[in-house]
Order: C-alpha cells, then sequence, then structure tokens
C-alpha cells in the first residue's frame, strides 16, 4: 500500500491524502494469525507463542521422516524410531508381548546421533523382520532401502508331509519421489508395527496311524483324515482311538492282530488263523469262525502268511 505524496507547510490535506494514509497504517497493523497470541495495552501490544503442549499431538508418529538432506545425487534421511510389537498367544512364552527396535545398518532408530538413510528419488524405505517356522521373530528388525517390491513370504509350521518353513516380513514404511526439484514424501506407515504369531500347530499323538494329515499353505488350512470302515466298532484308549471288527463275544482289534496262517484241510477248504495276546482267531472261506484262549502259535501244518491290516476289514463273521 502506498503512502500519500510529502507535503509542504500550507498545502492543504485533501480527503483522498487523509484515506490513503489510513489504509496504508491499516495494511501494516500486525494481526495475531496461527500460533500467535496478540497482547494489546495503552503502552502498545505485543506477540508471543502460546507455551508448547507436551503429549502426543505435538509428537511425530513412529517411521515419520523428520530431514532430509541433499547429498550429492542422493539424499540422506532421517527417521523417527517406530517399534515392532511382537504379541504371543502361547501361554508358556514370556513375556506375552515383546518390543523390537529396528536397525539401520547395525545402528538402533532411536540411537543419538540417529541413523542418516541413504536414499535416492523413488526409493522406498521397508521395515524387514524374520521369524522361525511358529512365527516367533528371531532377529532385530532392519530397515532396508530398495527401488523393488518387497513380496516376502509367511511362515508355516510343520505337518507330518514336511518341514515348517521361517517367514520373512517386510512393512512399506514411505517412498522418496520429487515435486519439480523439491524430494516429497509418500506415505505408507505411520505407526508401531503389530506382528501377532499365531503358533497354531498340529500333533498326533497315541499309536496308530495319525488322523493329523498336513497344513495347507496356501489357504492355512489344518487336514486331518477321517476314520471309516466297514462293520467295525470305534472306541477309545487314552491318547488311542481303537478300531475293531467282529462283535462283543468276537472282538478282532485290528492293529494288534497282524500276523496271520493259512492252512489247508485238504478237502478243498482253507482256513486262515491269527493269534494275538494268547488267543487264536480263525476263519473259514473268509469268514470269521470263533476265537479260542490257545497258547498263540500256528496250529500244526500251517504256514505263516503276513496280510496288511486294511485286507482284515474286509473278512466277515460267520
Amino acid at each position: 500500500m502506498r503512502l500519500p505524496d510529502r507535503k509542504k507547510p500550507g498545502d492543504p490535506v485533501m480527503a483522498r491524502d487523509w484515506n490513503m494514509l489510513l489504509e496504508a497504517i491499516a495494511a501494516r497493523t500486525p494481526c495475531s494469525g496461527s500460533g500467535l497470541k496478540f497482547t494489546a495495552s495503552s503502552g502498545g501490544f505485543s506477540y508471543s507463542l502460546p507455551p508448547f503442549k507436551a503429549g502426543p499431538s505435538g509428537a511425530q508418529p513412529p517411521f515419520s521422516v523428520i530431514g532430509i538432506a541433499a547429498d550429492a545425487d542422493a539424499y540422506l534421511v532421517t527417521i523417527r524410531e517406530g517399534w515392532v510389537i511382537e504379541r504371543q498367544p502361547k501361554t508358556g512364552a514370556h513375556p506375552a508381548v515383546r518390543f523390537h527396535m529396528p536397525q539401520y545398518d547395525g545402528t538402533s532408530l532411536n540411537a543419538l546421533p540417529r541413523p542418516e538413510i541413504p536414499m535416492s528419488i523413488n526409493d522406498t524405505a521397508w521395515c524387514r523382520y524374520r521369524t522361525d517356522e511358529t512365527g516367533l521373530i528371531q532377529y532385530t528388525p532392519e530397515i532396508i532401502v530398495s527401488s523393488d517390491d518387497q513380496p516376502g513370504s509367511h511362515y508355516y509350521p510343520a505337518d507330518p508331509q514336511g518341514s515348517g518353513n521361517a517367514g520373512d516380513f517386510y512393512v512399506r514404511l514411505f517412498k522418496l519421489e520429487l515435486d519439480g526439484s523439491t524430494p516429497r514424501v509418500t506415505v505408507y506407515q505411520q505407526s508401531d508395527i503389530e506382528h501377532w504369531a499365531q503358533l497354531w500347530t498340529g500333533q498326533n499323538t497315541g499309536t496308530g496311524f495319525g488322523v493329523f494329515k498336513e497344513h495347507d499353505e496356501a489357504t492355512n488350512t489344518y487336514k486331518f483324515r477321517s476314520i471309516a470302515g466297514d462293520a467295525v466298532s470305534l472306541s477309545e484308549d487314552g491318547l488311542t482311538i481303537l478300531v475293531a471288527g467282529g462283535t462283543a463275544g468276537a472282538h478282532l482289534d485290528l492293529f494288534v492282530t497282524t500276523v496271520l496262517y493259512l492252512t489247508d484241510s485238504g478237502t478243498g477248504f482253507l482256513y486262515l488263523t491269527g493269534s494275538s495276546y494268547g488267543y487264536l482267531y480263525r476263519w473259514r472261506h473268509g469268514h470269521y469262525v470263533g476265537k479260542f484262549a490257545v497258547n498263540a502259535s500256528p496250529l500244526a501244518g500251517d504256514d505263516q502268511l503276513t496280510i496288511d491290516t486294511e485286507h482284515v476289514t474286509h473278512l466277515l463273521e460267520s
């Protein structure tokens, strides 16, 4: 705003000049703005900043960029520290919550002075952490820089079909881009990183064939077998499921009787016998004859024959 022209003694003061003077004074009068406090008194006025209020609102979020310095054709980026928080649902693990401070090139993010991270335009900063096959973090998380995507891999537990797999996790933090001639940051993560280990594992216990078959990594599904058979009965004995054929009076434990004997009577009839726990089991033409409390040895003239237990499920009671 231009001030009116200077006047000589005796020159009239025009209304236009007076109004121009008022407008110039108003344009040059300080006013309080955002973050400034205005105090006026008879002796003048003053401006001051309000006192800083400590708390979350005044702090920068975790993993946020707090400094960018040019370094030849690249930049040195400084970030605020953030935690990788690991929560363990397994009741025997202590502590139940663990905190991991990431490092860059062997220096923790909360060290003083803070580590400077060299980055080029279009580079992305990632937080990488690794787990074992049950999902527990095994090494100190680290900050890495790359212009390529980092797909990583998920952990999964061992199963009867094979061993498990360790996990390699990457969390995208921010990307350094160019806005004209000035670097700018595209933010992806500005909070602590949470990791929850499922720790779900399957185990076959007791004796007999395992019903836990496998873990399907693609769908994170644990698969179990069904127990079925023809003319069989199921019962439990502690940690073992007993699968039996026959009736209560003529009981055959399929997982006990595996050595059978074949007898030719000379009349064209074949006799199949087997022994277990001092009892002798006999079949005729594949039909179950009975259970006899005799010495667990083959009959005279019997030839030993080993038959897989799955064939026993097809023998019928006479």
